[in-house]
């Protein structure tokens, strides 16, 4: 057998190697530094409630100081109008007096089924990295007709602030 028949060279370890890195470097979930830092832009968080994030899956909850939207994040008061901000600028909120974030998943699913079920796998593949504690919030954010629903298309990440209890629930699935 000839070295390049049979065998790889040593040579040749290194480029394969290097490649695997660079892929798996790529699977890596941003860390809550990252994750505070993207969403302070958009929302006053303080400290961190609680943070958990594997290859497919991210959850976090944030105490909030103020529970409004920030004027960065583009925010719309009906499925279309977040639709349209999503479009121009890659991520909105919804925030729909008297109805519930779960209704507004809703309303956009009838809108845009791929965004609005895109949407729903974040939050479905996101519980799955969420504490107990987290995943209460999370659902209860998601049933408060006082609650925001955000989007960020861009990192596939579903956001709810939910001004009762003062906290801010993030979902991310599989990239």
């Amino acid at each position: 057998m000839t070295p390049r028949a049979g065998h790889i060279r040593a040579g040749g370890l290194v480029p394969v190697a290097l490649a695997c890195l660079a892929l798996a470097g790529a699977c890596t979930r941003e860390d809550e530094a990252e994750l505070r830092t993207r969403l302070a832009q958009w929302f006053s968080i303080a400290e961190t409630i609680d943070f958990h994030a594997e290859r497919d899956c991210a959850a976090a909850a944030f105490r909030l100081t103020a529970a409004d939207v920030k004027a960065q994040l583009p925010l719309a008061s009906s499925p279309r109008a977040m639709l349209q901000q999503l479009e121009r600028h890659g991520r909105a909120a919804l925030d729909m007096r008297g109805v519930s974030p779960d209704e507004g998943l809703v309303a956009v699913v009838d809108r845009d089924r791929p965004l609005g079920m895109s949407m729903r796998r974040a939050a479905l593949e996101g519980r799955l990295c969420m504490s107990p504690a987290t995943e209460d919030a999370f659902l209860r954010a998601l049933q408060n007709r006082r609650a925001v629903l955000a989007w960020d298309s861009v990192s596939g990440t579903l956001i709810l602030l939910d001004p009762d209890s003062g906290l801010l629930v993030v979902a991310m699935g599989a990239a």
